[in-house]
C-alpha cells in the first residue's frame, strides 16, 4: 500500500490499514483450494487463522471439508464454520509455551489458508508488542504481520500437512527476510510459487505485489515447483490459474543459493541470466557503501548552494541516468556537527570526497550517474571507482541487463541499498566492449543527459551487452519487456 494512504475502510467501516483485511477474490480461492485438495484429495480438516469474511474457505466447504476460522473481528460467516474470536499470534504462544522441550506444535489441521495481514512494520501491534513477539520469532525476526503468520503456520502444520497462502511477495528476495525464506525451505515443500499481477487488490484501495505460495510441511515431499512471473493485469492472471500456463522447475532453479546470496526465491529467470551470478559481484571488486545521515535534513542541507552550505550532497539520482545535479548542499562544517550531534552519522569517511557513481535509492526505476570528486553522499549507494573503471561500470548499471537483475532477481521492494547494488554480478566484459561502454557512458553525462535524452545511451549500451555476452533473442526480449513495463512487473 502507498506510505500516504492513512485509512482505507471496507463498506462496513473497518479500517483496512489497521486490521490488515482485504478481501482475497474468488478465483483465487477456488484455485487455492482446488491444488490443496489435488495435492490430499484424503484431507478433511482446514484451518484459516486470518478468515475475515470466510472467502478463502468457502471453496474447502464447498467440497465439505470441515473448516474451522480464527480473527480478531467477528464477521458474519457461515453458520458451518467453527469460528472463535482470537488473536492468532497469541493463540500459536500459547500451544510454544505448552509443547515440552520445544516439541513440534502438529495441529491436527490437513489444510492451512490464509490471506494474513497487509500491515507495515509501524503498526500499532508491532510496536506495542516488539519485545514480546521478538522472543516468539527469534528465528526469523519482526519485520511485519505477513512474515509471522507464515513462520507461526510452518511451526503449527504437522507433516504433511499443505499450506496455501496468498500474501505479499517481498519476503522472496528483501534481505530483512532471509531467515524466512531459510525457514521455508529448511522445513517445508514448496509445490506452487505463483506471481499475481498488481491489481488484484485495486478495486479494495491496494496497491500491493503479492504472490501465492503453495506449501507443504516436510521436504520429503518436494518435487518440481509450479511457477508464473506477474502478468500485467488480473484478466491475464486469472487465464494463468485457469489454463495452467505456468513452468515447472526444480528447487534449485527458483532460488539464488551462492555464498553471496540468501535464498532468494526467483522467478522466471533465464538460465544464462542466472548464470552470471557465478561471476564476481559488484562489491569484490569495488567499494560500495553509503555515506552520511544527518538526521535532520532540514537543518543541515541546504537545497541551493550559499554561504555555509557549499558541499555538493548527492543521495538519490531518481530517474536520472549518467550526469545529476547534486540534490542539496551540506553544511560546511559537517565533520564538526558530527562529534556533537548524536543522530549525525558519518559512514565510510575515509571514502569521502572521492568520485565513482551514485545510485537511485528509491523507486521502481534502478539508475546510476557520475559521483564528482570533492563531493559528500547520503546512505543510498555509492561505488569509489578509478577513472579507468568508471565510465564503463556507469554504463553497465544503467543497462536493461542491470535493471532486470536488481528489481526482478535482488530486491522486489522500491528500496534498493548498498547490500543489494554489491551483489550485481560483473559478468567478464571484452576489452571492446569496456571500451564502447566507457565512451557512450562519458558522452551522456559530459552531454549532461535528461532521463528521456539517455534512453538511447541505454539502447547503444545494450546492444554492445547482447552481443558481448551472446545472450539469445528469447533472453534480450524477456529483458526488454520486463524493462518496458517495470511498474506492472516487478
Amino acid at each position: 500500500m502507498g506510505r500516504h494512504l492513512k485509512k482505507i475502510e471496507t463498506k462496513a467501516g473497518i479500517d483496512r490499514r489497521e486490521t490488515g483485511y482485504y478481501s482475497t477474490p474468488d478465483f483465487v480461492a477456488e484455485f487455492i483450494a482446488q491444488v490443496l485438495i489435488k495435492l490430499n484429495p484424503q484431507g478433511r480438516t482446514a484451518l484459516d487463522p486470518c478468515i475475515g469474511q470466510g472467502e478463502m474457505v468457502i471453496p474447502l466447504l464447498n467440497q465439505g471439508i470441515s473448516v474451522e476460522g480464527m480473527d480478531i473481528l467477528p464477521f458474519d460467516l457461515p453458520a458451518v464454520i467453527n469460528f472463535t474470536q482470537t488473536d492468532f499470534l497469541q493463540y500459536y504462544q500459547q500451544k510454544k509455551l505448552l509443547s515440552i522441550f520445544n516439541t513440534p506444535i502438529d495441529l491436527d489441521y490437513d489444510f492451512y489458508l490464509a490471506n494474513p495481514p497487509y500491515n507495515c512494520h509501524e503498526l500499532t501491534y508491532i510496536r506495542d508488542n516488539k519485545t514480546r513477539l521478538s522472543r516468539l520469532f527469534w528465528d526469523i525476526g519482526v519485520h511485519n504481520m505477513y512474515a509471522l503468520f507464515i513462520a507461526a503456520l510452518i511451526d503449527c502444520a504437522k507433516p504433511g500437512a499443505l499450506i496455501g497462502l496468498i500474501t505479499l511477495d517481498s519476503f522472496l528476495t528483501a534481505k530483512a527476510h532471509q531467515n524466512l525464506r531459510h525457514k521455508i525451505l529448511k522445513t517445508c515443500a514448496v509445490h506452487y510459487l505463483l506471481l499475481c499481477s498488481n491489481d488484484l487488490f485495486l478495486d479494495q484501495g491496494a496497491d500491493v505485489r503479492t504472490c501465492i505460495m503453495i506449501l507443504q510441511k516436510g521436504t520429503d515431499y518436494q518435487g518440481t515447483v509450479k511457477v508464473a512471473n506477474r502478468t500485467l493485469n488480473q484478466r491475464d492472471f486469472q487465464r494463468i490459474l485457469i489454463q495452467k500456463q505456468w513452468t515447472e522447475l526444480p528447487l534449485e532453479k527458483i532460488t539464488l543459493a551462492g555464498e553471496a546470496d540468501n535464498s532468494e526465491f526467483i522467478i522466471d529467470i533465464p538460465d544464462e541470466i542466472q548464470n552470471l551470478f557465478e561471476s564476481p559481484r559488484l562489491g569484490n571488486l569495488f567499494s560500495c557503501v553509503t555515506g552520511i545521515s544527518t538526521g535532520s535534513d532540514r537543518t543541515y542541507l541546504s537545497k541551493d548552494p550559499r554561504p555555509g552550505f557549499t558541499i555538493p550532497f548527492y543521495k538519490n539520482p531518481g530517474s536520472c541516468r549518467f550526469f545529476t545535479k547534486p540534490n542539496a548542499y551540506l553544511v560546511d562544517d559537517f565533520l564538526s556537527v558530527a562529534e556533537t550531534i548524536p543522530n549525525f552519522t558519518i559512514r565510510n569517511k575515509s571514502l569521502l570526497y572521492q568520485p565513482g557513481i551514485t545510485c537511485s535509492s528509491m523507486g521502481v526505476t534502478f539508475s546510476a550517474c557520475y559521483l564528482p570528486p570533492n563531493s559528500t553522499y547520503g546512505v543510498n549507494a555509492n561505488i569509489i571507482t578509478s577513472d579507468s573503471d568508471t565510465w564503463w561500470l556507469l554504463a553497465y548499471l544503467n543497462s536493461h541487463l542491470v535493471t532486470f537483475i536488481v528489481r526482478s532477481l535482488l530486491n522486489r521492494s522500491n528500496m534498493i541499498t548498498s547490500g543489494y547494488v554489491a551483489r550485481i554480478p560483473i559478468p567478464k566484459f571484452s576489452r571492446i566492449a569496456l571500451t564502447q561502454m566507457s565512451v557512450i557512458a562519458r558522452e551522456a553525462y559530459l552531454n549532461q543527459v535528461s532521463p528521456k535524452a539517455a534512453r538511447q545511451y541505454v539502447e547503444q549500451i545494450n546492444q554492445i551487452i547482447w552481443k558481448d555476452l551472446n545472450f539469445t533473442e528469447e533472453t534480450r526480449v524477456k529483458i526488454q519487456n520486463f524493462c518496458k513495463n517495470l511498474i506492472r512487473v516487478t
